[in-house]
């Protein structure tokens, strides 16, 4: 695999969103902390700042992961790609996964997806900015967006999410989100297992979860939401051997007794507002097992922190030597 680790806005859709929705650049980190009851205004300020950066988070793990050969052949020839995105936003991440599959997969024709928010505010621009940029035909394909709100004040809500679909997906994505419900404290137990739990379900069997999260302290606690987060996955998949990472290549190897470490990874983004915009998160990359032995078939060995706790928290992330 490469490791693509920036990405320009295409101008058709840094024109939609700094011109068509006067979307504002100016970072607010502890306003972003918790986004369902942010009003419109703020939501603008969102689209400008925040959504490009997880447009180039998915478009690059996206990226990378399709250069690995092994994975790629298993999906060169699909002309529909289904996707759920649990707490989707104003939608970064879904335009940037999309841009990175129509640029690798040459005969995708269709991309669904069911997006879920609490917002309604983000649920009305996603809606709008897809339908703009479906006027455009710049991506090439049809790109039908289902956007939902959905407020989670508990597992039951998580189920109700569950139980609306009947469709197996090759893409679940959850970008930077779960450090909300650890923040409002809405789970008793890890949030990152919790969710785990409810949606690998129904990844297809060639599907991959892509997590991603802050890499900040969580508040009154030593512990930061990396760790948690490889905490509650790693359990997760202890628990049910029929999940196993394939990125950070490192976890692959040794998730089944990694105990949480931290580790974060930084990429760039540029547009109209700024250029080489940087976004730091940690992120995990999960699918079944069977499909995880072909993908990762010739793995290099790799550093981790879990063997050098002192080793670079980007390490995880990058390749060594086969």
């Amino acid at each position: 695999m490469s490791n693509n680790k920036s990405f320009t806005l295409p101008l058709w859709l840094d024109k939609i969103i700094y011109y068509t929705f006067g979307a504002i650049y100016e970072p607010r980190p502890t306003d972003v902390v918790y986004n369902p009851d942010k009003p419109y205004e703020f939501v603008q300020l969102y689209l400008g700042t925040y959504f490009p950066r997880s447009c180039a988070e998915a478009y690059c793990i996206a990226s990378t992961l399709l250069s690995n050969t092994y994975y790629r052949n298993e999906l060169i020839n699909r002309e529909e790609i289904n996707i759920l995105d649990f707490c989707c936003g104003t939608g970064g991440e879904i335009v940037g996964l999309v841009l990175a599959l129509k640029e690798n997969l040459p005969e995708l024709k269709r991309v669904y997806v069911d997006a879920y928010d609490a917002n309604p505010d983000a649920i009305r621009f996603l809606y709008h900015l897809v339908d703009n940029i479906e006027k455009t035909n710049e991506l090439g394909l049809d790109l039908v967006v289902n956007p939902q709100g959905i407020y989670i004040a508990s597992e039951m809500e998580i189920d109700d999410v569950v139980n609306l679909t009947n469709v197996e997906y090759e893409f679940i994505l959850s970008s930077k989100a779960i450090n909300e419900f650890v923040e409002d404290k809405t789970f008793d137990n890890n949030a990152y297992e919790i969710i785990a739990t409810k949606f690998f379900p129904l990844l297809s069997q060639k599907g991959v979860f892509i997590m991603s999260d802050v890499t900040t302290q969580i508040d009154n606690s030593t512990l930061y939401y990396p760790q948690m987060m490889n905490d509650g996955l790693n359990k997760f998949i202890r628990k049910n051997h029929q999940f196993k990472t394939i990125v950070p290549p490192s976890c692959y190897l040794h998730e089944g007794y990694c105990l949480g470490c931290y580790m974060q990874d930084a990429f760039y983004v540029s547009h109209k507002k700024k250029d080489r915009d940087v976004s730091k998160i940690a992120y995990r990359v999960i699918c079944r097992s069977d499909f995880a032995q072909i993908v990762m078939s010739n793995i290099p060995s790799t550093l981790c922190r879990a063997d050098n706790p002192t080793a670079d928290k980007q390490a995880p992330y990058n390749y060594g030597t086969r």
